[in-house]
Order: structure tokens, then C-alpha cells, then sequence
């Protein structure tokens, strides 16, 4: 078995040319390999940067050559912590410092917020790997799952585990009780809801929510009768629900 692709390893990090974490899946893998493809197709590119683009794309090629064996990447996952960065010509080399979760969740965020969502989703699945008590990185993987507009059941899962770990977190509640509203699922709903309105009354996306539902009443109405905190008024999942659908964009 030849391992010259070993000594490619020591030039070349494939999971930095990759813009992926060392923990990243097949299917992370391969989804940020045909990303980067795209993007630095030759074919979308004239004059010198022509050339620079098919540098970039066999670098690309060579990387998820590496990678998407399972036997290589474990070899180049354990070669890892001994692979030291070359010094420069009198220059000390910088002592190797191990990201935390709290840096690849920051990755993360950056990733997001750059419209990088396959890196960002990539990037908070690592720092859950390796952390899974922080409230923030499950409701981050919430948010990218939404963006990506897949399984709202996977969005929901992801919220009930920012919400075991942070119960009086209103944000995280208003949002289960808008996805349960959308799924049907009415009682987890309102249980979310009355939690939100418990913990803080007037929250204004609350008060919106149930400010827009009575600006839909005409003419002159009988007194409101009192009502219990823990009824809702009639509509205010709906108007919750569609709120947080605007407020996502997915209105």
C-alpha cells in the first residue's frame, strides 16, 4: 500500500482546504466539497484567475480524494495532534493550542452569518460533539435548521434541548410554541406559550402577536370578560405562529 498521499497530509490539511472540522461526517464531507467545487469551478473564470481557480479546484479535488475513504481520514484524524506547523526561518514555532466548543461554536456563528450554512451546520454538530450542555449551541443548530428549511421536526428536537438545559429561556419557548402551532400539535403549543407569558409577561413579541389579533376586530364588542393567565386569547397561537414565520422569513 503506497502512503504518498501521507506525505500530501504534512503540505496540506484537507480539512482546512475543506473548511471543515477534523469530526466532520461523510455527508459534511461530501456537502462541502461540491459547495467549494462550485464556487471555484474553472469553467467560471477567465485570464489569470483562470489558473488560480484550477489550482484552488484539483487542491479541492485532492482533499475529498483524502477524505471520503474512511481508512485515510482516521489515519489523518489520529496524525492530527502530532503534526506540528513548520517554523519560520528564526521564528519559534507557537506552542499548538486545542480550539474549544466555545471557539468552533463561534465558527459556527461567523459561518452563519456569512450565508455559509452547510460550514456553520458542520461547525455547531462538532462543538455539540464535544460540549452538549450549552443551551446556545442547540438553539444555534435550531436557527441554521430553520435557515436550511429542512425537518422542522429536527428544528424542534434541537429546541427542546436548549430548552431542558435553559427552562426560562422565553425566546427558546415562543419558538417551539410557533413550530408545535405549525405541526399541530396545539397543546405543546399553549404549554410553550403559557411558559413564555409565566416567565415574562410582556415579551414584546407576545405583545405583538396578541396586539395584531385584536387589531382584526370590527365594531363595537361586549366587554371582555376576565380571563385566567393561563388561557391564551382565542387566536394567539395563530398570530404567534405567524409572527415568528415573518420574523424567520418564512412568511
Amino acid at each position: 500500500m503506497s502512503w504518498s498521499w501521507i506525505l500530501t497530509w504534512n503540505l496540506m490539511n484537507p480539512f482546512n482546504v475543506l473548511e471543515i472540522p477534523p469530526d466532520a461526517t461523510s455527508e459534511d464531507i461530501k456537502a462541502a466539497y461540491h459547495r467549494l467545487a462550485k464556487r471555484w469551478h474553472p469553467d467560471r473564470y477567465t485570464g489569470p484567475e483562470k489558473e488560480a481557480a484550477e489550482s484552488k479546484f484539483r487542491e479541492l479535488a485532492e482533499a475529498f480524494s483524502m477524505l471520503k475513504d474512511p481508512g485515510k481520514r482516521l489515519t489523518l484524524q489520529q496524525q492530527m495532534p502530532r503534526v506540528q506547523p513548520v517554523a519560520a526561518v528564526d521564528k519559534e514555532p507557537d506552542p499548538p493550542q486545542e480550539r474549544t466548543p466555545e471557539d468552533w461554536a463561534e465558527m459556527a456563528k461567523a459561518a452563519f452569518d456569512e450565508g455559509k450554512t452547510d460550514q456553520a451546520r458542520a461547525l455547531i454538530h462538532y462543538a455539540i460533539r464535544l460540549d452538549d450542555q450549552k443551551a446556545k449551541y442547540h438553539a444555534l443548530m435550531a436557527t441554521i435548521l430553520e435557515k436550511e428549511g429542512g425537518d422542522l421536526r429536527a428544528v424542534v428536537k434541537a429546541l427542546e434541548a436548549a430548552i431542558r438545559l435553559a427552562p426560562r429561556d422565553v425566546e427558546t419557548h415562543i419558538r417551539l410554541a410557533g413550530h408545535f402551532q405549525t405541526l399541530g400539535m396545539a397543546a405543546r403549543a399553549q404549554r410553550h406559550l403559557q411558559a413564555a407569558r409565566e416567565i415574562s409577561p410582556n415579551h414584546p413579541k407576545l405583545r405583538a402577536a396578541a396586539g395584531k389579533g385584536a387589531q382584526g376586530t370590527k365594531g363595537p364588542t361586549a366587554p371582555a370578560k376576565p380571563t385566567k393567565i393561563s388561557s391564551p386569547p382565542k387566536g394567539l397561537l395563530d398570530q404567534l405562529s405567524d409572527l415568528w414565520s415573518r420574523l424567520t422569513g418564512k412568511g
